[in-house]
């Protein structure tokens, strides 16, 4: 059996997409794919905008055979850590025998090599990385600095820029030699591009849906638009601003002591995040006064999603693997892998919520998250506490 494992958000789900699951489904030759994808929270530190049981019924629709939950301590981390975790939920399935990914043309000849020179991070690659963090460098740009001398790959530095190129990095350094890489490349816009149309990444479909664009322009970025639509007009989504006050208050309330504690945050760094958030009255305003060249805007995201969830440094040291698998969703047909991973896998994997244990801290988080998404709903209706313990997941 051939499994082809595919590490994603979703959010929402576009065209790109489901070429991606089309290709690596073809290139690996996969009986079965299987999507470990962001719940509630994205790697940027922003709530996913959609209902993650209606990005699970676009990804199985799709192509994927079988969808998890990657755990909202890795989901919102740095890419590194978002990889590994990745990464390290799929393998422990014991079933995956690929891993597919998108990376922009130009970056994939370099990857591979780039992968297996920093892979045992050299004192080479360490002593460049200090130097570029201690000249001001924002983590990412300091690694690709690093990584390009240690690897001695000239202009690597500027491929690892791309978003993709430096996750798909992450994903080929943290992946086991049992399971074989599948890069694909990318055909549409970058995830980050502006602009609609049939190659349209994720962001412009975000800001077009959140701007109230017309239907009839977003409608050619998503395989599965009428769904997607039935959830806006229904209210079933999260705003990227719908909880910016909470989290706000919730800096004001942790003072700086408190904020030294949590995921992401060093080098006192914790002052200026709480006086930032006692002069800003939104998210916005809060990321400009935090942002220097050192802290991204993604990383001070992230940080204030962590606050608002109770991630601490701690914790994430203490779980630095997923500990579980949860099922958000699988094909009817895909019955015969569920009953290998259930075989073989050496994560237990969570069908029903409420037969979990409630008291795992990586759990409580994930139940955290969902409760918090929920309440950042536009509807009302659908910001009741629990769902994921009343929610079964989506099989198509």
């Amino acid at each position: 059996m051939k499994v082809c494992g595919v590490i994603c958000e979703y959010n929402p789900f576009h065209n790109g997409h489901l070429f991606h699951l089309s290709e690596a489904r073809r290139q690996s030759g996969a009986d079965y794919v299987i999507c470990v994808m962001s719940g509630d929270v994205t790697q940027r530190g922003t709530f996913a905008r959609h209902d993650k049981f209606l990005r699970t019924r676009m990804a199985l629709a799709g192509g994927a055979d079988l969808v998890l939950q990657l755990p909202v301590r890795f989901s919102c981390a740095a890419a590194n850590e978002f990889a590994a975790g990745g990464v390290a939920s799929l393998s422990a399935l014991g079933v995956v025998t690929h891993l597919s990914f998108g990376c922009e043309e130009e970056a994939a000849g370099s990857l591979l090599p780039a992968a297996a020179c920093l892979r045992s991070e050299s004192l080479a690659f360490k002593e460049a990385l200090d130097a570029a963090l201690r000249d001001g460098l924002p983590y990412p740009a300091a690694y690709a600095v690093a990584a390009e001398a240690a690897s001695g790959i000239s202009g690597l530095s500027a491929l690892l820029s791309q978003p993709n190129a430096a996750l798909a990095l992450h994903y080929l350094c943290a992946l086991p030699p049992q399971i074989t890489p599948v890069p694909v490349i990318r055909t549409g816009n970058r995830h980050d591009a502006p602009g609609l149309g049939i190659g349209a990444g994720a962001s412009a479909v975000r800001e077009a849906l959140e701007a109230g664009a017309a239907r009839a322009d977003i409608a050619p970025s998503l395989p599965f638009a009428g769904e997607l639509f039935a959830a806006e007009d229904a209210g079933r989504v999260h705003p990227e601003n719908a909880l910016e006050q909470l989290a706000l208050w919730r800096l004001r309330e942790m003072k700086s002591e408190a904020l030294s504690g949590i995921a992401g945050v060093s080098e006192g760094l914790e002052n200026r995040l709480f006086q930032a958030a006692g002069q800003a009255g939104d998210r916005e305003m809060w990321l400009s006064l935090c942002k220097t060249r050192r802290y991204t805007r993604a990383r001070l995201s992230r940080i204030l999603t962590s606050a608002l969830l109770g991630l601490t440094a701690p914790l994430a040291a203490a779980h630095p693997l997923p500990g579980y698998a949860r099922i958000l969703g699988f094909r009817q047909s895909a019955r015969p892998l569920l009953r290998a991973v259930r075989r073989q896998s050496s994560l237990p994997l969570i069908a029903k919520c409420a037969d979990y244990d409630r008291d795992d801290p990586l759990f409580a988080l994930d139940v955290r998250a969902r409760d918090l998404w929920a309440l950042g709903c536009k509807n009302p209706a659908a910001r009741a506490a629990g769902s994921d313990f009343t929610t079964s997941p989506v099989i198509l």
